[in-house]
């Protein structure tokens, strides 16, 4: 009772860590009958194109056995001999088609699920082992579906069988009288196109299975309101959630303080397009000029914007931007040894300055 009314409060739809965490172990929304029908189609259509010639070389390998059993089989050897070599012929024959289905039973999963590792489907636990579980499900309601499925398979195929009989009756009672070969015709088109049609309706079928699939599969996996509360709880825990939050609000900071620096400098000094550093001088506070923002090439483009927008002298002097780059971080003073280059770029733009102001 406890588990029904657990079912019932379970309103809310799977969050993308309960699916992503479903996938790891395994649990995925997948139609069998899709995979079978259209493995069957594939099969088809590869028989339909390769049949000619693997109908010409299995007439080879007869027509060669043939000649052979006019020869009498000397001993048990030979015969061992012969068999192998027929094994051998008939396994390359066939091997194309092997070969294709192979590979299509491949794609078909993969075009249903995608790519999934997940060793821990591979664990083997206890209750699945349970013979008692096997027999509920089979009166469960899934249970109940694929024996509803199975009537509607055979169902289906009986009505198709008996609709291309039927509606060729004329023809197939006059076939006794006719020549082998015209049989032989006759019969291949009606086989063609009686698997041609199952094949159609198999596919609606399972087009119909796989919608149904799915809708089982998120409903198995929907969550209640306090399981997707405490999932929230969880991953505000998660050191890679809180990581990738740090990262948005350095960078949100990250912009404010450039844009800030910037507008608070003296002067940019740029390469002119892989560096910039932003200088400030403020005797009152500071012995030496202070770099106020550094920054190379996108970096550098931003500071350079943000000194058009402001109005901040930028001045270019490559060895200066580089040195200066190179000898400290933000928010430290400039070094003695570039006092003298510095000094000279702040009463250029002093003089630039006193200009304007006049």
């Amino acid at each position: 009772m406890a588990d029904q009314d657990s079912d019932q409060d379970k309103t809310e739809e799977p969050t993308a860590h309960k699916l992503e965490e479903a996938r790891k172990e395994g649990n995925v929304s997948k139609s069998q009958e899709l995979n079978s029908a259209l493995l069957l189609i594939f099969a088809s259509a590869t028989l339909y194109g390769l049949g000619g010639w693997m109908y010409h070389e299995f007439e080879i390998l007869f027509e060669h056995f043939y000649r052979i059993l006019d020869q009498p089989v000397l001993n048990t050897p030979n015969a061992i001999s012969y068999m192998m070599v027929a094994l051998k012929f008939g396994l390359i024959i066939l091997l194309p088609f092997l070969i294709i289905l192979s590979v299509m039973s491949i794609l078909v999963n993969i075009l249903q699920t995608g790519v999934i590792f997940a060793p821990k489907a591979l664990e083997i636990k206890p209750d699945k082992l349970d013979p008692s579980k096997g027999i509920k499900k089979l009166f469960s309601a899934n249970g109940l579906m694929e024996m509803v499925k199975g009537i509607l398979k055979i169902g289906f195929v009986g009505i198709i069988i008996y609709y291309t009989v039927h509606n060729n009756l004329a023809e197939f009672m006059g076939l006794p009288s006719q020549p082998l070969f015209k049989i032989l015709g006759v019969a291949g088109k009606w086989v063609i196109l009686i698997i041609t049609r199952v094949l159609i309706a198999l596919l609606f079928l399972s087009i119909g299975d796989a919608a149904w699939q799915r809708y089982r599969y998120r409903k198995d996996l929907k969550m209640t309101k306090q399981e997707v509360r405490d999932e929230m709880k969880q991953m505000e825990g998660d050191p890679a959630v809180k990581g990738s939050r740090r990262k948005k609000a350095l960078k949100m900071a990250y912009k404010r303080r450039l844009d800030h620096a910037v507008l608070g400098s003296d002067v940019v000094v740029t390469n002119p397009t892989h560096y910039a550093v932003a200088l400030r001088y403020d005797p009152e506070t500071t012995d030496a000029p202070v770099i106020m923002a550094k920054g190379m090439r996108k970096k550098a483009q931003k500071i350079k914007e943000f000194a058009k927008k402001y109005e901040v002298t930028i001045v270019e002097n490559p060895p200066v931007a580089r040195a200066l780059y190179a000898a400290a971080d933000e928010g430290q003073a400039v070094p003695p040894e570039l006092y003298q280059a510095v000094a000279e770029i702040l009463a250029y733009v002093y003089r630039l300055k006193e200009k304007s102001a006049a």
